[in-house]
């Protein structure tokens, strides 16, 4: 199967379109080469323009948001480099945060929280845990001294607006002993997003991926996510590019860009038309020219060796095919309008295939001529033997002693079964091999069942199984005189040991075992041993079993127990050497076939 895959693979890419699409190939690829590296590096450096431009408009989309958080970020500095005034009089603290609050909108709370986590003074009452989160009380508790601010998001009560609060550090002789603290509410960054006439659709979260606000309502948050992604897979410390589908299953791009040092992220999502430079015809426009110039050699040449070659080849081939199958009349062979060197090929194959029908009609001739004289012969010599039994039996008649008639009648059994194998060749249709199953069974009917009466026992029971085995001719005779030698074995010892009752019974199997190897064995019950075998001394026709099973290179044995005795042989079948002249060839073409020598 791999060698037929093989060469149907080899038939598919070693066609003469395909040979001259691959030379037209060739000529076309320095030119698309010199398309392909300029398109490519054209490709390249738009790409990186059009991530710089699109990172750029996302940064400007939420510049706003940044400005307010950096704007909060700046009056907690300028808080905190006034620590005598916040640290000296809680009351001044209040006021000045009161005032702060009332001076900038953004900014919803205020005020400056111990190192211990409580609250000093502020435009607040109450725990400090409830206004900026617990997360940011841990951050101040334990946080680095040298960092310049803190930031968390926290909801105020439990129906209060979300709010960024930010943190910055209070230092008096180089220790922190409290912090600067202002909030911002997040509605308020939400409708900053909110931009008429965008393109983008903008999401602003946190480091740990939660999201803060967004410039599209809470329902349609799940659809704006990437798909099969989480928020936290964005965060970076520098602004980065992405592209995918979202969870709605639609192709966006996805820019991010950290608004507050790795804090705080914004994220836009733009539609891959909006943020390409220019679409995708655009971009290979520079190898539209050669792949149309390959093309136009590809269909100008295959159209033109088509007319001019391979439709003539094709046609040669379908009559090739047809005088192979055995229609052998070629004049009508002659191709349409074809080149002088086509017509050359046409010429020389109708003069082949003449000449080649001329000598394979003699050949028939001669093989039937000696076919015919074959069966003769072996009709003749069938006829020679049958009379040399026809005389033994009359010598037979004659003879006095049952020693003698005995041994007359045992050459005459191995000189009918030589009777027998002419004159199944003399009435055989295919003379190269020989159905061993047919053979067999007339030698058995000759010797067995009409030799299956005994004077001294009752009818033999005999059972027979054989398989439809083909052997060579010269395999034949061996087997034959074998199988004559064992049956006669067979019939002369079988019965029942000591004179029981029972059936004596004989079995003889022709089997086909596969690879070519056959296997014959005669297997019969045991009776009371004779006086030749208790002599010890094999008797000729266990000699002549041997010596047959020799020839047929086989592996003879001898099953002897105490109630029965077999004789196996097993011999390989000679494989065919080449097919019979009676039967029609199928693949081989007419006037190709050798003759065989009888």
């Amino acid at each position: 199967m791999i060698k037929s895959m093989i060469e149907a693979t080899k038939a598919a890419t070693g066609g003469l379109a395909l040979r001259l699409i691959a030379v037209m190939t060739l000529a076309i690829l320095p030119l698309a080469l010199i398309s392909f590296y300029q398109t490519a590096q054209v490709i390249k450096e738009t790409t990186n323009l059009a991530e710089s431009v699109l990172l750029d408009n996302t940064g400007k989309a939420a510049n706003n948001v940044q400005k307010v958080i950096q704007a909060a970020i700046g009056s907690a500095r300028a808080m905190a480099a006034a620590e005598s005034v916040f640290l000296s009089d809680p009351a001044i603290c209040t006021q000045v945060t009161q005032a702060i609050l009332e001076t900038s909108r953004e900014y919803v709370m205020a005020g400056v929280i111990e190192g211990d986590g409580t609250l000093r003074c502020g435009a607040a009452t109450g725990p400090a845990e409830q206004f900026i989160g617990k997360d940011l009380l841990d951050k101040i508790q334990q946080g680095d001294p040298d960092a310049e601010f803190w930031s968390s998001t926290r909801r105020i009560g439990e129906d209060g607006p979300i709010v960024l609060s930010v943190a910055v550090p209070i230092q008096t002789n180089g220790t922190d002993q409290a912090y600067v603290w202002i909030s911002i509410p997040y509605p308020m960054i939400h409708e900053m997003l909110r931009m008429e006439g965008s393109t983008v659709d903008l999401l602003l979260f946190g480091s740990s991926g939660v999201p803060l606000a967004a410039d599209f309502t809470k329902a349609e948050l799940h659809d704006f996510l990437p798909k099969e992604k989480e928020l936290v897979d964005f965060v970076y410390p520098v602004s980065s590019l992405h592209r995918g589908l979202n969870r709605a299953g639609v192709e966006r791009q996805f820019a991010v860009v950290p608004i507050i040092q790795d804090q705080i992220f914004v994220m836009g999502s733009w539609e891959p038309e909006v943020s390409a430079p220019f679409p995708l015809m655009g971009r290979v426009m520079a190898l539209y020219f050669p792949l149309l110039m390959w093309v136009a050699g590809v269909v100008v040449a295959y159209f033109g060796t088509h007319r001019l070659v391979i439709r003539h080849i094709q046609r040669l081939r379908v009559w090739m095919r047809l005088y192979a199958a055995g229609r052998t009349e070629v004049e009508d062979a002659h191709l349409d309008n074809a080149p002088e060197e086509m017509e050359a090929v046409a010429q020389s194959f109708r003069e082949m295939a003449n000449r080649l029908s001329r000598q394979e009609r003699q050949r028939e001739e001669d093989l039937a001529e000696k076919t015919i004289l074959l069966k003769e012969v072996h009709h003749r010599v069938k006829n020679n033997l049958q009379l040399i039994c026809s005389i033994m039996n009359m010598q037979v008649r004659h003879t006095k002693t049952m020693e003698a008639k005995r041994l007359l009648r045992r050459v005459q059994d191995r000189v009918m079964a030589l009777a027998a194998i002419h004159r199944y060749l003399y009435t055989a249709r295919k003379l190269s091999m020989v159905r061993a199953d047919k053979l067999l069974e007339d030698i058995i009917n000759q010797l067995v069942i009409v030799g299956g009466m005994d004077g001294r026992r009752s009818r033999v029971n005999i059972s027979t199984d054989l398989a439809p085995v083909e052997i060579t001719p010269e395999q034949s005779v061996p087997l034959s005189l074998m199988a004559c030698e064992a049956a006669t074995n067979a019939v002369k010892y079988c019965g029942i040991e000591g004179g029981t009752d029972g059936q004596p019974w004989i079995s003889i199997v022709l089997g086909d075992l596969g690879d070519n190897k056959v296997c014959f064995s005669v297997v019969n019950s045991k009776g009371d041993v004779l006086a030749e075998e208790k002599s010890g001394v094999p008797s000729l026709g266990s000699k002549l079993i041997r010596s047959f099973a020799s020839q047929l290179q086989g592996q003879i044995e001898v099953e002897d127990k105490d109630e029965r005795y077999g004789v196996h042989v097993t011999f390989e079948v000679m494989p065919e050497e080449c097919p019979d002249a009676n039967e029609e060839p199928e693949t081989v073409p007419a006037g190709l076939i050798p003759a065989r020598r009888h």
